[in-house]
């Protein structure tokens, strides 16, 4: 081990030289255009077209497939810049972990890199989901009508969660010394609590879920990409007990070393004390309202599936089973054993057509392993064969064709059904996304206003949810700022107390709204409201110097009996 010492000094040397060589992040970023030029004149986008759904590409130009109408001038843009995105995101990804290495510690020096990192990944997400999803006749990857509006609401949740970061990095470095310093003291058990509170709750998913991963032969890889998916369902569930403890511990903190006092004899409110720790918490709520809007509930969705497939030991996850759907206007019958909770790379299992002649008798039947339908009516079966009947008796047995893959699958074109038709009767709202609960609205409109609560509370829900966390912060911060340790310790309990009464309310208020019993817009915001005014009254307390009300709890307790005592009466 004599030649360990000597190696790492080598390299300490040469990460010293990294940081402190001059221009060097400067000349990697130009190092990094000078590649994506390159690519640019040698016609990158030409060799490695991007996939579009519902349309071929074919030396850069959009075909499109059965039933999809031309392309407009959004998808032609998207289709030339993607390829160039994809790259940058590979070639800027690797110069920007340098220069953040080169510039840990320095918050100045990471502004504009930040801000060209965050803008890149929000243009590359955003490309990349206007071609997965707007490709193909406005539908989504279900088949249900698209809501436009609703859909560019998402784009922009996009684009509002990647600026975040940069936005907080901007405000840390024009804030004064106090701001600064506060603003440290609260991130590190932020993310602290956050690390380790998302590394408990998937320790206990993984341990409770062991044995299905296990019966299933699932390896490590996809046990990691299972996880990884449903990380934006992880941050918006762990988030506010994050934050909680995170605001609780860093104002005990600072009140026992006595710099809250010290900062109030130098002149500042209570208000512009808290002022960092309130801009992280909205901060952090904005970005829970953007993975709240679709990603948070798609992902416990797909969560829910793909533990009930591996339940019965399928690779496809599955969100219906033993689905039965008769088709009013074509009279088809469709049969499918399960169906996946997404179409993208993932199919249909055991499905059986049947249509019918004028006299309602059986006519033809398509028998298939497994089913994948493309946006535009595109349907195509494995593995099986087709039945042709004539009075109600088979008369012709055809073997599916075999393709150019060696396999055995039979394309049809001419089917109107979509998979969202097939399951829309049972769709539950607790997993779809803003997008998704609008398109269901706008396909249903003559539903019964019981069908409809479940709907439209999680409508409002799903924009209500991520403020929990400032409702909890605005409580915690007066709790936390005590001078003394019984005060530290009757702030704490206080705000778990408060924290467990917010969670049971809001599960009840979200229930009543999807019962009809309240107004469906409003029961969502009931619990952050009540939270939100008690914490803003709280915080007044607080700024004025004035102790904080106590609940008596006399009125409860059984009253003690007074005994009279004797006046001392003098001798007359």
């Amino acid at each position: 081990m004599t030649w360990l010492y000597p190696l790492l000094k080598k390299l300490r040397a040469v990460a010293h030289r990294v940081r402190t060589w001059p221009f060097l992040g400067r000349s990697a970023f130009s190092l990094a255009l000078l590649v994506m030029i390159l690519l640019a004149t040698q016609g990158h986008h030409l060799d490695h077209p991007p996939e579009v759904a519902g349309y071929d590409i074919q030396k850069g130009k959009l075909i499109a497939q059965q039933g999809v109408g031309p392309a407009g001038p959004v998808l032609k843009t998207v289709s030339l810049l993607l390829p160039y995105l994809d790259s940058w995101m590979l070639v800027g990804g690797a110069v920007y972990l340098f220069i953040l290495l080169r510039q840990w510690g320095n918050p100045p020096k990471l502004v504009f890199p930040t801000w060209v990192a965050s803008i890149s990944v929000a243009a590359w997400a955003i490309g990349s989901d206007i071609a997965h999803q707007l490709g193909a006749m406005q539908m989504t990857e279900m088949g249900e009508p698209l809501a436009m509006t609703a859909y560019w609401m998402k784009m922009v949740m996009i684009y509002v969660a990647c600026i975040c970061v940069p936005l907080l990095i901007h405000y840390y470095v024009r804030s004064g010394a106090l701001e600064r310093y506060t603003l440290r003291t609260f991130l590190a058990p932020l993310v602290f609590c956050f690390v380790a509170f998302c590394s408990l709750w998937i320790i206990m998913d993984l341990l409770d879920n062991l044995k299905e991963f296990q019966d299933a032969k699932s390896g490590p890889g996809r046990v990691v990409k299972f996880y990884f998916s449903i990380v934006p369902f992880i941050f918006v569930s762990v988030m506010p007990a994050s934050l909680l403890l995170a605001v609780l511990y860093t104002l005990t903190k600072m009140s026992r070393a006595n710099e809250i006092v010290a900062m109030l004899s130098a002149g500042r409110s209570v208000m512009q004390i808290l002022q960092p720790i309130f801009v992280v918490v909205i901060t952090v709520a904005t970005m829970s309202l953007a993975a709240n809007y679709h990603w948070a509930p798609r992902a416990e969705g797909n969560r829910e599936a793909v533990m009930r497939a591996l339940g019965a030991k399928q690779k496809d996850s599955i969100m219906a089973s033993s689905v039965l759907h008769r088709d009013p206007v074509t009279d088809r019958v469709w049969y499918v054993s399960s169906l996946p909770f997404s179409l993208r790379g993932e199919s249909l299992r055991g499905v059986q057509v049947r249509e019918m002649d004028k006299d309602g008798k059986v006519a033809h039947v398509i028998h298939a392993d497994s089913a994948m339908w493309w946006p535009g009516g595109l349907w195509r079966f494995y593995d099986g064969k087709e039945v042709f009947y004539a009075d109600d008796k088979p008369k012709e047995i055809k073997p599916f064709p075999t393709d150019a893959e060696g396999r055995q699958s039979l394309e049809v074109k001419n089917f109107e059904e979509t998979p969202w038709g097939m399951m829309s009767y049972a769709l539950q709202p607790d997993y779809m996304g803003v997008p998704e609960i609008v398109s269901y609205l706008k396909a249903h409109p003559k539903d019964s206003p019981e069908r409809l609560a479940p709907f439209q509370a999680h409508y409002f829900h799903r924009f209500a949810l991520p403020w929990q966390s400032f409702a909890l912060a605005l409580v915690a911060a007066p709790l936390g700022i005590a001078y003394s340790r019984r005060g530290a310790v009757g702030g704490i309990a206080g705000s778990i107390f408060i924290f467990f009464a917010i969670l049971f309310l809001n599960n009840l208020c979200l229930n009543l709204g999807k019962g009809g019993h309240l107004p469906p817009w409003f029961s969502p915001w009931i619990p952050h409201l009540l939270f939100g005014i008690l914490g803003t009254v709280l915080l007044h307390y607080r700024s004025q110097n004035k102790d904080l009300p106590k609940i008596s709890l006399r009125l409860f307790s059984k009253r003690k009996a007074q005994v009279a005592r004797p006046r001392n009466r003098t001798a007359t």
